[in-house]
């Protein structure tokens, strides 16, 4: 087990209200169409105004919130830069591919291909806080984040870092959305995104992006919350999921009954179910079930959100009735939290949130 990480600040761009914190989830945003795109923000704050126009949306979400992060921890330059996405920047992926064919691979315009990279806001990022350090981009499908929060957990244990700039981003695009209707991703029919838990007896799911950033530190002082425990599971059957996550919880001294929240990813697609049922076995009356996937749609680096949204509610000490699947009963304080994600390629993760212990 590593080291507890302790959350400075975290900043999320999502097709919900989360970035500005005086109006986050408020209102609700949601979409018929099972395409649900991040809401846009004022990215002139955070990038050159002459770089800017050569950028990407998913280039100027994780600039942005990186950027902001920072500024929350009052942190100018981290020791190292570690982000996860599932498929990068498919925008400028699309558009680079599109130019070969139509301009017959003669006088391709290189800016799309040096922005399709991985590890372009990686780069942006370290030019812009100066950081020389240790720097990371995890290309893992639905693992990919929950890989770069678990390098920053032991670059932090090791002692060479002290605060780590951790982020995820993926983005949607028509064509990908078009592509994986054809292996039957999404619902058929579309429902509304808000009542998209409420066809959970159905296939299929809706599609979503995003992009959040956070800053970890090895030193409690000025934390929101801690990352105490990180487990990643690969293909596991109902039982492995149930084993996996009462072991987090005794390798911290915990159980079932002192969880006062669960995070879950459901999606809606009845074939993933089963590993939220297994999830939550074991869980009491006293704990509140939210979900957050109604809200964001489904992409590889959802977790992100999650995480933040876990964040949120315990420096808030409020939980947001647009999440509540199941209200426990009321506690004085909201100390614990189990973020659980399944995505759609057979990644699970499970993480312990908490306030300082």
């Amino acid at each position: 087990m590593t080291s507890p990480a302790y959350i400075l600040s975290a900043r999320a761009i999502s097709p919900q209200h989360s970035f500005y914190p005086d109006r986050v989830l408020e209102p609700l945003m949601h979409t018929g169409d099972g395409k649900l795109f991040a809401a846009d923000i004022d990215y002139s704050r955070y990038v050159n105004p002459v770089a800017i126009r050569r950028m990407g949306r998913m280039l100027k979400m994780t600039i942005s919130a990186g950027m902001q992060s920072l500024q929350d921890a009052g942190i100018t330059q981290p020791d190292a830069i570690i982000t996860g996405t599932g498929r990068g920047s498919m925008n400028d992926t699309e558009r680079f591919l599109g130019d070969m064919i139509a301009l017959e691979e003669q006088a391709l315009n290189p800016t799309y291909f040096i922005q399709s990279t991985y590890n372009s806001p990686n780069g942006w990022l370290a030019m812009q806080t100066q950081c020389t350090g240790y720097n990371q981009t995890y290309v893992h499908r639905g693992a990919s984040f929950e890989l770069a929060l678990l390098d920053a957990q032991m670059l932090l244990a090791e002692g060479t870092a002290r605060h780590v700039l951790v982020g995820c981003f993926d983005e949607l695009t028509p064509d990908y959305f078009f592509v994986k209707s054809k292996i039957n991703y999404w619902k058929e029919p579309l429902p509304d995104s808000l009542a998209l838990l409420q066809h959970a007896d159905t296939p299929g799911t809706i599609a979503g992006e995003g992009s959040a950033c956070f800053v970890l530190s090895s030193q409690p002082a000025n934390a929101i919350a801690v990352l105490q425990s990180l487990a990643i599971m690969n293909d596991p059957e109902p039982q492995e999921v149930r084993r996996e996550i009462h072991a987090l919880l005794a390798a911290n001294g915990l159980s079932c009954n002192d969880v006062d929240m669960v995070i879950a990813g459901m999606n809606g697609d009845i074939r993933q179910q089963y590993i939220y049922d297994a999830a939550l076995d074991g869980f009491t009356e006293g704990t509140t079930i939210a979900a957050f996937k109604h809200l964001t749609g489904e992409y590889d680096t959802a977790g992100g959100f999650g995480l933040w949204l876990a964040a949120h509610v315990l420096r808030r000490q409020e939980i947001p009735e647009c999440i509540v699947l199941k209200k426990g009963n009321d506690r004085k304080e909201i100390r614990t939290i189990l973020l659980v994600n399944h995505y759609i390629l057979k990644n699970v993760s499970a993480m312990l949130i908490t306030t300082l212990l």
